[in-house]
C-alpha cells in the first residue's frame, strides 16, 4: 500500500511539474512575440547604414526613406561625428528649430551603456550605432512600419521534456573564438567555456559565449534542412551552479534576427556548435520566409 502510495505521489509531482514547465514555455512564446514587434524589436528595422569617414551626412530622400551620403543634401537631418572608438550625431538645426519635439542637438550614440541607450528620434524614425568588427553602422526603425501590423506568431515544436537536461559546464579562460556573421564578417568572441550533457544516452558538447548576462549558445542541428531556420538557432542558458550544472532546455531555442529581417548581422553557428542530431523543439522556421 505505502508503495503505491509512493508511486501515487511521484507520478501526480511529475504531471504538475511537467505542466508548469508547458506552462512557463507558453509565456515565454507570448513574450518572445511581444519582443519582436517591440520598438526596440526586429520586425520594425528599415535599414543598416554603414557609417565611414566620408559618408556621415543623413539625407531625407521622401517621406520614408533616409540614406547616408558624402555630401549635405536639401533635406538634410543631420551629420554624425566619428571618432577611433566614437560616434556622435548633430542635428541640423533648421530641424532642431523646427521640431515639436525637444531635440537634443548633440547625441553620443557609441559607445552606450545599454543597448537603445543613445538612440535617435526623429519624425517616425528610430535609429542607434552598432560596431560590428571596428566597422560603425546606423541600425533605423521605422515606428510606423507596415511589418509589425502584418507579422504573424512564430510556428514552434511542442515541448518535450527529453530536450530539456542537465549540463555540466566546463569553464574556460582568455580563450576566444572567431565566428563568421552573415555578412561575411568574421567577429572575434570571448568563450566562457564548454556546455556537456546527453541526449538520447549519446554526449554532446557545445562551446558557450556570453550574451546579456547568461551564456549564449549559436549552434545547428539536423532540423536546419528543412523545419527551421537554414543557418541555425540562438538558445540563453543560465550560469552554472556551485556544483558546475546547469539546465540546458532546448525547447527555448529560437531564431536569429535574420530570421525577421534583411538588416541584421546575425553570427553563423561555428563547426563546433553543428549537432549531428535534430533539435525538434523550439522556434521553427518563420512562416513566409524563403530558403
Amino acid at each position: 500500500m505505502k508503495r503505491e502510495i509512493l508511486l501515487l505521489t511521484l507520478m501526480t509531482l511529475s504531471i504538475t511539474v511537467g505542466f508548469s514547465q508547458v506552462e512557463d514555455h507558453e509565456q515565454w512564446k507570448k513574450d518572445r512575440y511581444s519582443e519582436l514587434v517591440a520598438e526596440d524589436g526586429w520586425i520594425n528595422l528599415a535599414g543598416l547604414l554603414w557609417i565611414d569617414l566620408e559618408h556621415v551626412y543623413l539625407n531625407r530622400v521622401d517621406k520614408d526613406n533616409l540614406i547616408l551620403s558624402s555630401v549635405r543634401g536639401e533635406n538634410n537631418v543631420g551629420f554624425f561625428d566619428l571618432t577611433k572608438d566614437s560616434v556622435w550625431f548633430n542635428f541640423n538645426p533648421k530641424i532642431v528649430r523646427k521640431s515639436k519635439l525637444k531635440l537634443v542637438k548633440k547625441t553620443l550614440q557609441y559607445p552606450v551603456k545599454d543597448y537603445g541607450n543613445g538612440a535617435v528620434y526623429h519624425d517616425h524614425w528610430k535609429w542607434t550605432v552598432i560596431n560590428r568588427g571596428g566597422q560603425f553602422a546606423m541600425r533605423l526603425r521605422d515606428l510606423q512600419h507596415p511589418g509589425l501590423a502584418k507579422f504573424q506568431p512564430i510556428p514552434y515544436f511542442d515541448y518535450n521534456t527529453a530536450f530539456a537536461v542537465e549540463a555540466f559546464f566546463v569553464p574556460k579562460f582568455n580563450e576566444t573564438i572567431n565566428i563568421t556573421n552573415v555578412l561575411g564578417q568574421v567577429i572575434e568572441w570571448t568563450v566562457m567555456g564548454i556546455l556537456k550533457f546527453q541526449l538520447d544516452g549519446q554526449s554532446y558538447e557545445l562551446t558557450a559565449l556570453e550574451d546579456s548576462g547568461k551564456l549564449f549558445v549559436i549552434f545547428s542541428d539536423l532540423t536546419n534542412e528543412t523545419e527551421t531556420y537554414p543557418t541555425g538557432r540562438y538558445l540563453h542558458v543560465n550560469y552554472p551552479d556551485k556544483s558546475g550544472t546547469t539546465s540546458l532546455d532546448f525547447n527555448y531555442s529560437y531564431n536569429p534576427p535574420c530570421a525577421f529581417t534583411v538588416f541584421a548581422t546575425c553570427p553563423i553557428p561555428p563547426k563546433v556548435n553543428r549537432l549531428p542530431i535534430a533539435i525538434e523543439v523550439g522556434e521553427k522556421e518563420p512562416e513566409g520566409h524563403n530558403r
